[in-house]
């Protein structure tokens, strides 16, 4: 019996280092995988296809405002309307009506746009007595939609030439001296044209 079980504790002895070998070896070939995969980004090639549209190209519209050259007139309390050459000359006082012919270029281009042509008035124009007596107006006859004070909403089919008409009218109630000796920079007026979102 000794002689027997010498032999079989010999041969478990001699095939543990053969299941560590193979243990490591599993080992690292599982660590190689993984770095693979890393290396790759961890992710997996799926099946995927594409088609490309047969629509065509698609393209931008346009909107654009340009402005020729306008002309001036005043007209008094008692008078008829004058043509002003020059602006700088002109001195005006309360009941005045200065009105500017304003020849304007519009370019509507898209299929459903629409956009709000608008005096507007700047800050420095109505900061002073003289701005804050005065009252701007604007006019475009039968072009586009009035929608409110010196507003205009215009379509593509608004698109090119058309006359504005500015008023500037210095309040007839305007009382003792107020404005007297000032001025104002109508520069501070200008014509806008806003794509329309509401």
């Amino acid at each position: 019996m000794p002689l027997e079980t010498a032999p079989a504790t010999r041969a478990s002895r001699a095939q543990r280092p053969v299941r560590r070998h193979r243990r490591t070896t599993a080992i690292a070939i599982i660590t190689v995988g993984a770095a693979l995969l890393s290396v790759g980004g961890g992710s997996y090639a799926y099946w995927s296809t594409q088609t490309a549209l047969t629509a065509g190209p698609v393209s931008a519209g346009d909107l654009n405002l340009s402005l020729g050259a306008g002309t001036w007139t005043l007209k008094g309390v008692l008078g008829t309307a004058q043509p002003v050459a020059n602006l700088t000359t002109v001195k005006i006082v309360p009941g005045d009506v200065l009105t500017l012919t304003q020849p304007i270029d519009v370019t509507l281009v898209g299929n459903t746009i629409a956009a709000d042509l608008k005096a507007e008035v700047g800050s420095t124009f109505t900061s002073g007595a003289l701005g804050s007596n005065l009252d701007v107006v604007l006019s475009v006859a039968s072009y586009g939609t009035a929608t409110s004070a010196n507003t205009y909403r215009l379509t593509s089919a608004n698109s090119g030439a058309a006359t504005a008409t500015l008023t500037v009218t210095f309040k007839p109630g305007t009382t003792g001296r107020a404005g007297a000796t000032q001025s104002v920079n109508l520069n501070d007026i200008a014509f806008t044209l806003t794509q329309a979102s509401s």
